[in-house]
């Protein structure tokens, strides 16, 4: 019984000294934090000073001169800077733009690009962007639309994106009328657009329905050829908000 006593009592003087451990390591940082402090605040006195020649030898003495000629030798090199993009703004100039940028789809007559009085059309078929009866934009029209992007994100001129259907009738959950239908693929190619940095200021969206056709309704060919998303591109006028500095906090 009493060894069963002095073994408990041993246990409990071991239990109590385990703080020396702890205390002990707190110790031995603080030992070693003072010695790295200690070393880093003796200076190498000679090094120091060839440290010191050396930066006077490469900057020399900034005299209230120099410092003005480096002032000008920066704003100088600011007024070459790199130089922005310029706009375009004739409708001659946007066409050739437009010609070498969609050249592929050009020339494998999946599209075209063509004058129309003031305006410039570029017509792009329902199969470049659409299923039929739908107004979600294929993932297979990426290509296409960063070609379209390249060249309309880079022009100050009035961008009309106009949808068109063919004259058969449709009546669906999601779209009532060929009105609907049109209005929404012109819509999706526009916010499209403008996720590829396209300004929204210069874009309208408009659907046309059935209403414009380009060709006959009779045939299959002719159908085809209406169902189509139409980017009219015009100069700016007066009467365009962005043109003229229009503001809400005018009024």
């Amino acid at each position: 019984m009493r060894k069963k006593y002095l073994n408990n009592k041993k246990n409990d003087d071991t239990k109590h000294d385990r703080y020396l451990i702890t205390y002990a390591d707190l110790i031995t940082l603080l030992l070693g934090l003072f010695v790295i402090l200690y070393a880093s605040s003796q200076v190498d006195e000679a090094k120091y000073k060839e440290m010191s020649a050396a930066f006077s030898n490469v900057f020399g003495d900034f005299s209230a001169d120099k410092r003005e000629e480096i002032v000008k030798l920066g704003k100088k090199v600011n007024s070459i800077d790199m130089p922005s993009t310029p706009k375009t703004k004739s409708l001659e100039e946007v066409q050739k733009k437009a010609e070498i940028a969609l050249d592929m789809f050009i020339q494998q007559k999946m599209l075209t690009v063509q004058r129309d009085g003031h305006n410039l059309v570029i017509n792009v078929p329902e199969s470049l962007l659409f299923l039929s009866g739908k107004a979600d934009i294929s993932s297979e029209s990426g290509e296409l639309l960063d070609s379209l992007a390249s060249l309309l994100s880079n022009i100050d001129m009035n961008i009309n994106i106009d949808g068109h259907t063919d004259a058969t009738p449709i009546r669906t959950f999601r779209y009532e009328s060929n009105w609907h239908l049109s209005t929404a693929r012109a819509l999706n190619m526009g916010y499209a657009l403008a996720e590829r940095n396209v300004p929204e200021q210069y874009m309208v969206i408009r659907g046309f329905g059935s209403q414009r056709p380009i060709a006959g309704n009779n045939t299959e060919e002719g159908k085809s050829k209406n169902r189509r998303v139409e980017i009219r591109l015009s100069e700016l006028d007066k009467e365009t908000p962005v043109k003229t500095g229009y503001s809400e906090n005018k009024y």
